[in-house]
């Protein structure tokens, strides 16, 4: 097939523009048979299109954004034209918020001025199914500016998923904003508009805390403050690519420093271009990130100094409880066995019992204030004292729950629960005579008619000693959704053990907290030290009076064994 170039005027006397006029479309010449306007369309674009030239605007525009109206193309089926279009262009275009705009058709291209060129080329020329001619004039544009819909914001969620990779931990946000499911569903998600990377990155730190890599090359981004808050969040973050954005200073990448990462990719951004040399280039990127093993790819040659090599040292086992003083152990477990029973009972206005007279109670919760993380917490949120949300001291004063009554007022107004006791952590980092701090966490399912959440929660509790038992005095709690690991974990059976023999009678829990407050009773010590005494003595009650008998004649029980009242 021989295409007729169309006659172009240089911009200069007795001459072309650069001694060629702008290149002209190349239509492929094959057999493929075509029916209907799309063989119209292509019969006629050999032959060049009267009337001076395309329609399209040069104003200048640094973002290299076109709009694309289509003249009363409200009058087509919008896909059968954008398939027109494509048959008679064949330089590639994503059109973005494909769209109707009045009676018009209209979409926009992004940095592609030759399918802008191409696409101007065939107005008048593109013929539809019943004969119409379309005219399409393009004009330079800002970029499109819609804020995400709820909608929306769940389907970039999704969309996220979709480009997650579990085994890697590996997240593709490349060109986010052409993805071919957003611009099918006319959702333009583009990162470098703040509101848009806070979605983003709240997903990320909501559902996918683990990641490792994150690829958010080609998405035009200038500003690194949304990306910061990863920084307490996404703890396992060491490959980073920034590659072909819009940082223009290396002091934008200040917002990341302290971040532990290993690889990271800068090239094609403006800032790589204000250093004089590769050296100064890999000194501000190492004051930054410290750890970088990696830049653009290349691997780092170690840096000179004075400071030895760090030695390897092993990180210690966690583990899931502890307690300062192992005698606490039986009896913080039997009372939270006892507390959460009643807490997912129907009834909870009995737990005010576990308080002193004057405690206070405070609850602080972070939920999502939109999407699927936001359902029923609505509450919570109620008599949410979290610090960083209620500035007002008057407002933040009215929030702490005073006194046992109101306490169990309050807990019982709080959403039905069933907690997971396989996922409860316990630490005890004080355990004194008069004084004992418990931090409890773990998950539970707050009943609901559908779908239940798991939220995770953190309980830290001051308890002291009242009577012959104890009780809690203040009390601070803690809400929000669980992670995708806890809720994996969530109420699964632990695996079956062993029997492992035991020393000491097989004494069920209650009993023994019943024997511990007979003897503290009986004997005036404190609680948690006649629960010693009877660890010590096998259970054996009896003998272990008569221990106690004997050691308190001989006056070798220190004083602080008993409450501070007693003599």
């Amino acid at each position: 097939m021989v295409v007729v170039q169309g006659h172009w005027r240089g911009n200069k006397r007795g001459g072309s523009r650069g001694g060629h006029g702008p290149r002209r479309p190349q239509y492929k010449d094959d057999d493929t048979e075509m029916t209907g306007s799309r063989e119209k369309n292509r019969r006629q674009d050999q032959y060049k299109r009267r009337g001076g030239r395309p329609h399209v605007n040069n104003t200048n525009n640094r973002m290299g954004w076109y709009k694309a109206m289509i003249k009363d193309g409200v009058n087509y089926d919008r896909q059968e034209v954008l398939e027109n279009i494509r048959s008679l262009v064949h330089e590639p275009f994503i059109p973005v918020l494909y769209e109707v705009e009045g009676r018009s058709l209209v979409f926009y291209l992004e940095d592609n001025g030759p399918a802008v060129q191409a696409i101007s080329e065939i107005s008048r020329r593109l013929t539809m199914s019943n004969g119409d001619k379309l005219t399409i004039f393009f004009n330079r544009s800002p970029p499109p500016n819609r804020p995400l819909t709820q909608a929306q914001q769940e389907k970039v969620m999704q969309v996220m998923s979709a480009h997650y990779s579990p085994e890697m931990k590996r997240l593709d946000l490349k060109n986010f904003h052409n993805d071919t499911t957003l611009v099918k569903e006319s959702i333009f998600c583009p990162l470098y508009r703040q509101p848009n990377m806070q979605i983003v990155v709240n997903i990320i730190m909501e559902h996918i805390p683990h990641v490792e890599e994150i690829d958010l090359s080609h998405n035009k981004i200038t500003c690194l403050d949304e990306l910061e808050r990863l920084m307490s969040s996404c703890v396992n973050l060491h490959r980073l690519s920034l590659k072909k954005n819009k940082l223009t200073s290396p002091d934008s990448l200040d917002k990341l420093s302290g971040m532990q990462i290993t690889d990271l990719t800068l090239e094609d951004n403006p800032l790589c271009d204000r250093f004089r040399d590769t050296e100064s280039y890999i000194s501000a990127v190492r004051k930054r990130f410290p750890k970088v093993l990696y830049l653009d790819g290349q691997e780092l040659p170690k840096p000179i100094g004075f400071e030895v090599d760090e030695e390897v040292t092993k990180i210690p086992k966690s583990i899931p409880t502890y307690f300062v003083e192992p005698n606490a152990q039986n009896l913080v477990t039997v009372f939270l066995q006892e507390y959460y029973k009643i807490f997912d009972a129907t009834d909870r206005l009995k737990l005010q019992e576990a308080y002193s007279q004057h405690a206070l109670l405070s609850l602080s919760c972070n939920f999502p204030e939109s999407g699927p993380g936001a359902r029923f917490t609505s509450l919570y949120n109620a008599e949410n004292r979290n610090l960083k949300k209620i500035t007002n001291n008057e407002r933040r004063y009215k929030l702490v729950v005073q006194g046992r009554n109101n306490i169990g007022k309050f807990l019982s107004s709080l959403p039905q629960t069933n907690h997971d006791l396989m996922s409860f952590e316990v630490d005890v980092p004080l355990a004194e005579a008069n004084l004992m701090v418990v931090v409890v966490s773990g998950v539970y399912s707050q009943i609901a008619d559908r779908n239940p959440p798991i939220r995770s929660f953190k309980r830290t509790m001051i308890i002291i000693p009242e009577g012959n038992g104890y009780c809690i005095t203040n009390e601070q709690l803690y809400l929000t959704n669980a992670t995708v690991d806890q809720i994996k974990k969530a109420f699964k059976e632990p695996p079956a053990k062993d029997p492992q023999p035991v020393a000491v009678p097989n004494v069920e829990a209650q009993q023994k907290e019943t024997m511990v407050l007979k003897f503290s009773e009986a004997s005036g010590m404190l609680p948690c030290y006649s629960l010693q005494c009877l660890e010590e003595n096998g259970w054996d009650f009896d003998k272990a009076a008569a221990v106690f008998t004997k050691l308190k004649a001989e006056n070798k029980i220190p004083p602080e064994y008993f409450p501070p009242s007693q003599p």
